[in-house]
């Protein structure tokens, strides 16, 4: 589809509003794309279901980077960059450390991601392309790819701060996925955890146009550099309308206890018309395919560790909610599961968001690097209701109110 550009709009205008820019086309782009209705997600053309089956997220996070499969040494040489960036600098090192034990999190890794910017001596080179943003582009992606490796290990690193215990050390012997848990968990993880990260990593990595994409992608439209992008794009995934769901998910199956309760708890709770979190969807009105992908995971790891307790309980409330209001468009989203898969990894619930934000670095970075060649600042325009015209009056005359 070709894309008319209206060069000039006489104001006022006539124009359907739609809250939280609902139905509204910022941009043109061929990374992602969402069918809602039909529960499809695609990346670059391949459906997350052939991704999952085949693929991984190193290879993954290049797809998006670059737009296409790599070739067998292309991937070598990006894997060896994403482990060769693993190590972090030593004051980032120290920001995490002396970080506020109680501070939140994804709070630290914002801060972190800008912190890897203040050390980074090429962080502004894109300021010298003002005119020429598509000069800037290799420069970009060469931070991207840093700040993609780099936010494992500053997650990893946060996690186990925040638990109390030494930062294990990275290693670059490792999948993106391995490392990960060896660093959280101070052991090589088997290959049946590898792999279920390796896939919840893909599932997250991208999803078109959201709101901690769209952030990221109006800081960088100022030409400000990728760090201050991403940092930016974690600030918005913190909320608790985006990233946090599956925390809320594990704490309420948690609460629910055992399987033979959650039907009566489900049915209760529907009938107070209160929400059940990971149900549901902005954008889709079918069965999220990434949470179909999660789910056999889930129910893997549950049987191999032996909490099917979890497990049967989280069926039964899948079934129960389907079977009340699934005729509404209302199924299990990818939150549902990835809390529970999150947590049999040995990953706190505290850190569900920051895992999150690990994945989307990959998405993020891609959606802001394919918009930078043809750059043009975000500027939209607000249909105002205020009053006009008012006559100014002297402070001592002004009445309350």
């Amino acid at each position: 589809m070709t894309a008319k550009y209206v060069g000039h709009v006489e104001f006022p205008i006539t124009v359907e509003l739609g809250r939280g820019l609902e139905g509204a086309i910022a941009c043109q782009s061929g990374i992602s794309t969402v069918d809602g209705t039909s529960g499809k997600l695609v990346y670059r053309g391949y459906t997350i279901e052939t991704l999952a089956k085949h693929s991984n997220y190193e290879e993954v996070a290049y797809l998006l980077l670059f737009g296409h499969m790599p070739t067998a040494s292309q991937f070598e040489d990006f894997r060896r960059k994403l482990a060769d960036h693993r190590p972090l600098p030593g004051r980032v090192m120290r920001l995490v450390m002396e970080s506020p034990r109680d501070c939140q999190p994804m709070l630290m890794l914002m801060s972190a991601v800008a912190g890897l910017g203040a050390c980074d001596p090429g962080v502004d080179d894109i300021n010298q392309h003002v005119s020429r943003p598509a000069d800037a582009l290799p420069a970009e992606t060469d931070n991207a790819i840093k700040i993609i490796s780099q936010i494992g290990t500053l997650a990893a690193y946060i996690a186990r701060v925040k638990s109390g215990q030494k930062p294990v050390p990275p290693r670059k012997d490792l999948s993106y996925a391995a490392n990960f848990l060896y660093m959280v968990n101070g052991e090589e993880p088997d290959d049946t955890a590898e792999r279920v990260l390796d896939i919840a990593l893909m599932l997250h990595a991208e999803h078109e146009l959201n709101a901690s994409t769209f952030a990221g992608m109006v800081i960088h439209s100022t030409l400000s550099d990728m760090y201050s992008a991403i940092a930016g794009a974690i600030g918005a995934l913190k909320g608790p309308l985006h990233g946090g769901a599956n925390q809320a998910t594990l704490a309420e199956l948690r609460k629910i206890g055992t399987p033979d309760r959650a039907a009566q708890y489900i049915k209760e709770k529907l009938d107070r018309k209160e929400r059940f979190m990971g149900f549901g969807h902005r954008v889709y009105k079918a069965y999220d395919p990434r949470a179909r992908i999660l789910r056999k995971h889930a129910k893997t790891l549950a049987e191999q560790k032996g909490q099917t307790d979890l497990w049967q309980t989280a069926e039964i409330v899948e079934q129960t909610v389907i079977d009340r209001i699934g005729g509404k468009g209302i199924f299990p989203n990818v939150d549902f599961f990835s809390g529970i898969v999150y947590d049999m990894l040995g990953i706190d619930a505290a850190m569900f968001p920051v895992l999150f934000a690990v994945a989307r670095t990959a998405g993020w970075s891609s959606w802001i690097l394919e918009y930078l060649p043809d750059n043009r600042l975000f500027r939209p325009r607000a249909v105002y209701t205020g009053e006009m015209d008012l006559p100014y009056v002297p402070i001592e005359m002004r009445e309350n109110g």
